[in-house]
């Protein structure tokens, strides 16, 4: 009973936000000719969306994974680095594991982490930077802030080929640090090499709180209208096919399954998006376009052989998985078959609704190794971990998702829960083979795309 007033009361409180949003704020189409401002409504920019999701700040002691329950840290400092002006950046440089693990843990350093790569451009335009300071379009994982005197050393490093590129900044150290020592949360980390990849190990246990949230559905006419406006909408034909209702108009078409929650958008004779910049900068318009909130939801991945970018919601920093097996939304510009198609969930994250569970405590990831290897799972076949919070729908209420702290673990290239592995016996497991992958919600367990997708190694938060 107390679920369900909370709930009514958030109902509430939702209707009088958007009121008060709808009455007094703004136009979202009036541009903000204050470079530094960063969106906090609904309607997210590209530059919200393309924000780094982690810092990870690391003094003369100790390395931790540093957040702000009140104030948005990463705004924050993209505020303050947006003030200060680059230098021209330098020639790339490839480095070895271990040169480029010490990169990663050096000391009196800021890190800021983007879940997969970002390019060049992409941040230039975020942070206020001219992007002719470099003459190639570059990708990169992540930034590194370091003292340098009175300015700043700025180290742009890329994950996948172990390369850096390095520029200077006018700026000073300690107004930065000022902010991340702010934070009121931490979790002590440092970086490994798993099987050849780069892996950020939570180096002891700490506690994450578990959420509830208000969902909202978005309705097939809401998609249909933002999706499919246009000349072409004046003639939309609804039919049945399989279970699964069908909008065509033209070349567009949106399919709503009779079940589940992946809302299907596809559009034919799109120019082919050719650059990844672009690419990127083409999914976030049809992200928006959707018309689903963009409150909680940010960048996740990109993947190189399908030109996919994925959306996923953040929570504190981590990203929720098994919202559906596609996340928040899973966009593929046109290619050149001249195909656009969209992919979203239509069920929304809203406000936060109170909660009565307790704090979760996480175990350091080297022991989410050591349990798996202990069941019989291969150490040299674990490529990758991540912490995250596990979308699980409420027992008492369909309006409420619990939001509960997780690791997933890919294996042989497929994603599973940490609880969900030690459950699976290893010797049915093989990259021919892939695992039982439905949990007990009926929803896939993979933590970055579909599970069979071994080429999303890469992808997820670093």
């Amino acid at each position: 009973m107390a679920l369900i007033i909370a709930v009514a009361i958030s109902f509430v409180l939702t209707y009088l936000i958007m009121a008060h949003n709808t009455a007094f704020n703004r136009p979202q189409d009036v541009v903000n000719d204050n470079a530094n401002a960063v969106q906090n409504s609904t309607v997210q920019s590209l530059g919200d969306v393309y924000l780094p999701i982690r810092v990870i700040y690391h003094d003369d002691v100790t390395e931790k994974l540093v957040y702000n329950r009140k104030n948005n840290l990463m705004a924050n400092l993209q505020k303050r680095l947006a003030k200060w002006n680059m230098t021209t950046i330098g020639v790339v440089q490839k480095l070895d594991m271990k040169a480029y693990l010490a990169r990663l843990n050096q000391k009196n350093s800021i890190m800021m982490i983007y879940p997969d790569r970002i390019t060049w451009r992409l941040f230039a335009d975020t942070f206020k930077q001219p992007s002719k300071l470099s003459e190639t379009d570059f990708a990169f994982d992540r930034l590194i802030a370091t003292p340098k005197g009175n300015r700043l050393t700025i180290t742009f490093l890329n994950d996948d080929n172990q390369t850096i590129r390095e520029t200077t900044m006018a700026g000073n150290y300690t107004d930065l640090t000022s902010l991340v020592r702010s934070a009121d949360f931490t979790a002590q980390c440092k970086y490994v090499a798993l099987n050849n990849t780069t892996q950020l190990l939570f180096t002891k246990a700490f506690t994450m709180n578990p959420y509830s949230y208000l969902v909202s559905y978005t309705p097939d006419n809401e998609f249909v209208n933002n999706l499919m406006s246009g000349s072409e909408t004046s003639n939309i034909e609804s039919k049945s096919s399989g279970g699964d209702t069908q909008y065509i108009s033209g070349s567009q078409k949106l399919i709503v399954p009779k079940n589940g929650h992946l809302v299907t958008y596809q559009s034919y004779g799109q120019k082919e998006v050719k650059t990844m910049t672009a690419k990127l900068e083409n999914s976030f318009e049809t992200l928006k376009n959707g018309g689903i909130s963009l409150r909680n939801i940010r960048y996740f991945g990109y993947d190189d052989n399908t030109d996919t970018v994925s959306f996923r919601n953040y929570v504190e920093g981590f990203p929720v998985f098994q919202q559906t097996d596609k996340g928040a939304a899973q966009i593929t510009p046109g290619d050149s078959t001249g195909l656009l198609e969209a992919l979203f969930a239509n069920s929304n994250l809203q406000v936060p609704v109170p909660s009565d569970q307790a704090a979760v405590s996480v175990i350091p990831t080297e022991q989410v190794i050591d349990q798996m290897v202990q069941r019989g799972f291969k150490r040299k076949r674990i490529e990758r971990i991540q912490l995250g919070y596990r979308w699980q729908m409420d027992k008492e209420t369909d309006q409420v998702v619990d939001l509960l702290p997780t690791y997933y673990v890919r294996y042989y290239g497929q994603w599973q829960s940490f609880g969900t592995w030690l459950k699976t016996d290893p010797d049915t497991v093989s990259d021919t083979s892939p695992a039982d992958q439905t949990s007990a919600s009926g929803e896939s367990n993979d933590a970055d795309q579909a599970s069979a997708n071994t080429n999303s190694t890469a992808m997820g938060v670093r």
